[in-house]
Formats: structure tokens, C-alpha cells, sequence
């Protein structure tokens, strides 16, 4: 098995065995405990050399329970190595805590239970306790935590609850630790495992009754079995119905004779779903997922073929900026058409197709993914290339500027004329496939990149981006396949689909509101890439902002327009 390739830079961060979920930006938002990290242990290390714990209260303390034990309690000192506090800083700050940390004070805070006393910042002292005394409870003063400004001086104090009275309290100046660090991985000062140390063990248990409706994140639901024999280049089955008989990833029948197709609900499926006594004990039999596939003990990629390097960093450049984020924003425009040429689940007419509704629901949330894809690819081609500039990288005489515009001229891929907008129908569905499928010409179009880019005259961060854009595409194959498998019960239906509206490419007077929204959306992303390349964050944010707004109004229109049968001639935008 060749050895595997990381695609973000906390895979390859020094804290060893932290999951790609526990990047920041990649979790689904849920906080303490969590299902992928607990954002209480990032805060745990808020303070440079120290480890805090969150305590809540218990709702029934047994007799024996320590008194007063809610609040921010103290672990112990963890101040060697910590990169906020290296020996040889000048900081005097920095020299300050260490010699409080090697000095007689940290061994007092090494016994006891000392607990944060107060936090003061800005002038503004947060007390930990009511007016009456009481501790506050560990989650509220999280939550203080949380608001903590970043580059501002920041005091704690320290108090030793079982100490004698008065209580010995020990104060300390620094500033908040940030928990990522300039390349945007999670800083070294987190151990391996610590963000996840306080979920549920084993996973599978807490993820028991969290379905794809609420945590779709890394939670497999319905699968499809392994190949067990031939496979396509991506590893799914061929052949056989098992190629398309989803599965349910939670079946307590774990024989081939269980393989059986997932009933449509969650209520019906619930009685032959492993229960959570049984996930205790029978959680390794649990199959992993790769793609959407359950896989064997000894998981083996399909071998992809190495790509030929550019001959320069010009010829890569060119390729960028002509073909392939060109390519991008045109599929995610033809992929946004077909998506308007559906029916709103409210529009499936009742009695004939009970299913209807449910799978135009699926069907329009796939399709949506699949073009917010193709728009976030795109983002990271045009990312490329300001990254080749920053570089200097870039020809002589020549700069990054924003690509934003479709593709030049007629041009085929996957026999679908790609200067065309048609509504979704089978044939549609059908060139997609071909054009998202695994090893297929869109699947490799970024595969020279790869090859240039892992040379060593590149930054590495570059390398890492094109292989994400490069594997990237295997989800929109197995989407594509989904929906059309869901539209083949309705092609016995005399004429077009009953799943699609009947519309034809509106006229520029009749779109108008849309393409203007279009045009301001492509406006405000050019500022936003451009503002990024140069590292000016803020405006980049704030035009990022005006884009969405754009975006909605534009879903708005489009939505309004299909429904009266229009679609908008998106290619008129340029």
C-alpha cells in the first residue's frame, strides 16, 4: 500500500493522532461534548504553560463528592516546550511566568485544588463567582473564556480552594493563546488526543441515534457494501445489484444474508440496527467507510496512473487560468441549471409518485452540494494561482488576477456540449457521470498540477490544496449516481420527466434581477480573491459577505423563474 498522502496541514501538524475533524473550520459546529472534538479542550490550554479542565456540577453529588468543585480548575503546570513560552524570549512576560512556573509558586500550584479566581482584560475584571460566593458553574465561565480578546494583555488569578483561609491565590499576566498557528493547524501545545479526550468512547455509542439529519459529518448512514469481487477503478461493485442496494450502516446482521436494502425510514430500520448495549461489545464489527463504501480489514486504493509534470510553472499557470478554473465555474453554472429544472418537493403532485417528494428533496439537496463544490474548487484554483504569485512563481511582468469567468467557445466533455444549459433529464444525468467519474477526464484534470507542485521548487501548501482539488470529485460521481438511480423510476412516464419542470433558457429581459445578481456575485468574489492574494483579510471578508447576499437573491430569482418555466441564461452574465 503506498503511503498515505495528507490533504491538510493538521494532518501533518507535530499533534499526532488529532483527526482531520478537529481542524477548526472542517467540525459541524457542535460543541461540548461533541461527536468529532469538545471545543472545552482547545480552551483548556487558553493560558500560555497551564492546563484548565471545565467542571460542571454534578446534578445528584454523592456524600463523598469534593465540595465547591465547580468551575475552571487547574490540571497542572505544562510550561516545557509550550511555544508561547520558549527559555531564550525576550518577552518580559514570558521570562516572568517562567520563573513563577520553576519557582516556589508552581510547586504550590502543583498540590491542591487550585481553580481560576478571576480573569481581567481591558481593564474589566470578570469575577468566577456569584455575589453570594458560589462558584460559578465551569460552562458559564467557558463561555467567558470563549470572549477573551487575542494580542491584548490578559491577567488570571489563581485561588487554592482547600487551602487554609485565607485561601492562598496566585495572579499571572500573559495573553490568550491562539489555537492555530500561522499555516492554520492546531497549535503543537495540544497533546494527541486531547481535543477528542472527553467524547464518548466508543464513538459509535454517542453517534447511536444521530442520524443523517442532524449529523451528516463523519457519521455514516446508508452505504453501499463492498465489491467482494470486480470493481470499477474507484472500488465500487459492478455487476451486481450490490453496486446500487444502499445498506444500513448500523445492521445488527452483519452475513452476507443481512445485505439487504435499508428500509426508507428511520423507524422501520430502527428494530434491526445494532442497540447501544450491543454497540459496546460489537463495535469493531462495524464496518469503515471509504466513499461511501464499507471496506475489508486491508483497505487498497485504486492505483491512479502518475501524471506528467508541466514543464514550467508559465505552462501550469496558463492551464489555470484558461481551462481549468474556467472549467469550474462552468460546470457549477450548468450544475445550478439543472438544479432549477427540478420540482420543488412542494410541487410533487400527490397520489401517483408517494416517493416524489422525498426524492426531489434528495435530489435538489445533492445537486446543491455537488455545484457548491464545483464553486469551492473553483476558489481553490484561483488560490493556486495567488499562491504561484506570492511565490514568484509567476512569469516576468506578469500577476495574479481573479479568474471568474467560464469557459471560451464550444467545447465537449462527457458528451455534453459544455456552452449549453440543459434541465436534468437521464441523458443529462448520464454525460455528468461520465464527466465526474472516478479516473475519468475531469477526475485527473488536475493531476499534472499534482505532479508539478510535489516538486521541491514549490511550496508545500500548494501541493497539498491540488491533491484536495484532485480527489475532491469522487463525492459528485456517487451523487450523480443517486439521483439518476432515483429519477429511473419515473422514465415510464410519457414525455419529460415528471421530476422536471417544463423550461426553457429565459431571455435576458425576462432574467434580468437574476443575471444582475449573477454579475454582483462574480463582482464581489473577484474582490474577495484579489483582496485575499493580498493578504487583506478583512475587506476579503466583507466582499465574501456582499457574494453570498448575491447568492441568495440569485436562488430567489432562479427559483421564482423555474417556477414559471424560465431558466437563467447564466452564460449572458459575461
Amino acid at each position: 500500500m503506498n503511503e498515505p498522502v495528507p490533504r491538510n496541514r493538521t494532518a501533518r501538524a507535530a499533534a499526532l493522532g488529532n483527526p482531520a475533524s478537529a481542524r477548526l473550520e472542517s467540525g459541524v459546529g457542535n460543541c461540548f461534548p461533541g461527536l468529532e472534538m469538545d471545543v472545552r479542550n482547545l480552551d483548556g490550554r487558553f493560558f500560555p504553560g497551564l492546563l484548565f479542565q471545565v467542571v460542571t456540577a454534578p446534578v445528584a453529588p454523592l456524600p463523598q463528592a469534593l465540595p465547591n468543585q465547580a468551575g475552571i480548575r487547574l490540571i497542572y503546570l505544562d510550561y516545557l516546550a509550550d511555544p508561547m513560552l520558549p527559555e531564550r524570549s525576550e518577552a518580559p512576560w514570558v521570562q516572568k511566568l517562567l520563573a513563577t512556573y520553576t519557582g516556589a509558586t508552581g510547586i504550590a500550584l502543583a498540590h491542591g485544588r487550585w481553580y481560576l479566581h478571576w480573569i481581567e482584560q481591558g481593564g474589566n475584571r470578570i469575577s468566577c463567582y456569584a455575589s453570594d460566593g458560589t462558584p460559578y458553574d465551569g460552562e458559564l465561565l467557558w463561555r467567558f473564556l470563549r470572549c477573551l480578546a487575542l494580542d491584548e494583555p490578559l491577567s488570571i488569578a489563581l485561588v487554592q480552594r482547600d487551602g487554609p483561609d485565607p485561601k492562598p491565590v496566585v495572579e499571572l499576566a500573559g495573553y490568550r493563546r491562539r489555537y492555530t498557528t500561522a499555516a492554520g493547524v492546531i497549535d503543537p501545545s495540544f497533546a494527541p488526543g486531547e481535543l477528542t479526550q472527553s467524547m464518548c468512547n466508543p464513538w459509535q455509542h454517542d453517534f447511536r441515534d444521530c442520524a443523517c439529519y442532524y449529523w451528516a459529518s463523519n457519521h455514516p448512514d446508508v452505504v453501499i457494501g463492498e465489491a467482494g469481487g470486480a470493481s470499477l477503478p474507484d472500488g465500487a461493485p459492478t455487476g451486481t445489484t450490490a453496486a446500487v442496494t444502499p445498506l444500513d450502516w448500523l445492521r445488527r446482521d452483519r452475513s452476507p444474508a443481512g445485505a439487504v436494502a435499508a428500509p426508507a425510514s428511520r423507524a422501520a430500520a430502527r428494530p434491526a440496527q445494532l442497540d447501544h448495549y450491543e454497540i459496546n461489545r460489537r463495535w469493531q464489527d462495524l464496518a469503515f467507510v471509504v466513499g461511501g463504501r464499507e471496506i475489508g480489514a486491508v483497505y487498497e486504493p485504486a492505483m491512479v496512473p502518475l501524471a506528467r509534470p508541466y514543464a514550467n510553472a508559465a505552462e501550469m499557470i496558463d492551464e489555470l487560468e484558461q481551462r481549468l478554473a474556467p472549467l469550474e465555474l462552468t460546470l457549477a453554472l450548468q450544475y445550478l441549471y439543472g438544479l432549477f429544472s427540478m420540482h420543488t418537493p412542494e410541487e410533487a403532485p400527490p397520489g401517483r409518485w408517494p416517493t416524489m417528494h422525498a426524492d426531489l428533496t434528495a435530489a435538489r439537496q445533492w445537486i446543491t452540494l455537488i455545484a457548491v463544490g464545483e464553486m469551492t474548487h473553483l476558489r481553490w484554483a484561483n488560490q493556486l494561482l495567488w499562491g504561484l504569485d506570492q511565490a514568484g512563481l509567476y512569469p516576468k511582468g506578469r500577476h495574479y488576477t481573479p479568474v471568474l469567468t467560464p469557459l471560451k467557445g464550444p467545447q465537449n466533455l462527457g458528451g455534453i456540449e459544455l456552452s449549453t444549459l440543459p434541465v436534468l433529464d437521464l441523458a443529462t444525468l448520464d454525460a455528468y457521470i461520465r464527466i465526474e467519474r472516478p479516473e475519468g477526464q475531469l477526475a485527473n484534470a488536475y493531476g499534472r498540477c499534482v505532479a508539478t507542485l510535489k516538486l521541491e521548487a514549490y511550496p508545500r501548501d500548494l501541493y497539498e490544496l491540488a491533491v484536495r482539488i484532485d480527489s475532491d470529485g469522487d463525492q459528485h460521481y456517487e451523487r450523480f449516481r443517486a439521483v439518476r438511480q432515483s429519477f429511473e423510476a419515473y422514465a415510464g412516464a410519457p414525455g419529460r420527466l415528471p421530476v422536471l419542470r417544463e423550461m426553457r433558457v429565459g431571455t435576458a429581459d425576462e432574467t434580468r434581477a437574476a443575471l444582475a445578481a449573477t454579475s454582483e456575485m462574480t463582482a464581489a468574489l473577484r474582490e474577495a480573491y484579489a483582496a485575499e492574494a493580498r493578504r487583506e483579510f478583512e475587506p476579503a471578508q466583507a466582499a465574501i459577505t456582499l457574494a453570498r447576499a448575491a447568492m441568495d437573491r440569485l436562488r430567489v430569482e432562479a427559483e421564482a423563474l423555474g417556477a414559471r418555466g424560465i431558466g437563467v441564461p447564466f452564460f449572458d452574465a459575461w
